[in-house]
């Protein structure tokens, strides 16, 4: 994001973040750290990220309803590079998937704890001081798991970015695609928010509208 400090002169090491996700035949929780041990957040250099998720889902077959659940955990290394106006973030590191089914199917090869590895990289664009272009990508060992997903926006009133935004992701169970809207960059205070809506549907046929909010802290 764009380089703006909250701490004063003091360069800030520490940011903080979580949100929600929510669609009609599930919800997700998420909450992390970017921390900055030399230097700070605005500097190139090493940084660790770490993060944790909690995802339920609910599908229907013509005769029974299994809901999943799966918890992610992840100790990501990385380095940050700004060169210009561009900012690109990598990491990889060790990742924990933790699945579980209801009702129980002993015959997923996926069930309980697993171990692996997990690579993301993270992309700020500035093109002109009244656009933006991100860009965000995760993928694991485990279960051939992947995200993805790209936004523009256009700064208005100096205060936001407003946009339209597409991803694609997938698990073991379904993969997913996603169209929509997002505001990003509000700030009341010390906390910075943002928030997305649009029409997603999977490979399950499933359809529907989504929402997502989530906010971050610097420190």
């Amino acid at each position: 994001m764009a380089d703006t400090l909250i701490g004063g002169s003091k360069p800030e090491r520490f940011l903080f973040f979580s949100g929600v996700d929510l669609w009609r035949n599930g919800q997700a929780g998420y909450a992390g750290m970017l921390l900055a041990p030399q230097g700070g957040l605005n500097n190139d250099g090493f940084l660790v990220r770490l993060f944790m998720s909690d995802d339920f889902e609910r599908y229907d077959t013509p005769t029974q309803r299994f809901t999943t659940n799966i918890f992610r955990a992840s100790v990501l290394p990385g380095w940050r590079v700004k060169r210009g106006n561009v900012e690109i973030k990598i990491f990889a590191g060790p990742a924990l998937e933790s699945h579980a089914l209801k009702p129980d199917v002993p015959t997923d090869k996926l069930r309980g704890s697993h171990f692996g590895a997990r690579i993301a990289t993270e992309v700020w664009w500035e093109p002109t001081p009244t656009m933006m272009v991100a860009a965000a990508a995760s993928a694991t060992t485990i279960g051939s798991g992947y995200s993805a997903r790209a936004a523009a926006g256009w700064r208005l009133l100096d205060r936001f970015w407003i946009g339209p935004e597409i991803s694609a992701s997938a698990d073991e169970y379904s993969t997913q695609y996603r169209i929509g809207a997002h505001l990003t960059g509000f700030r009341t205070g010390p906390a910075e928010w943002s928030v997305g809506a649009g029409f997603l549907e999977d490979s399950f046929d499933r359809n529907g509208i989504y929402g997502r909010i989530g906010v971050l802290f610097r420190k």
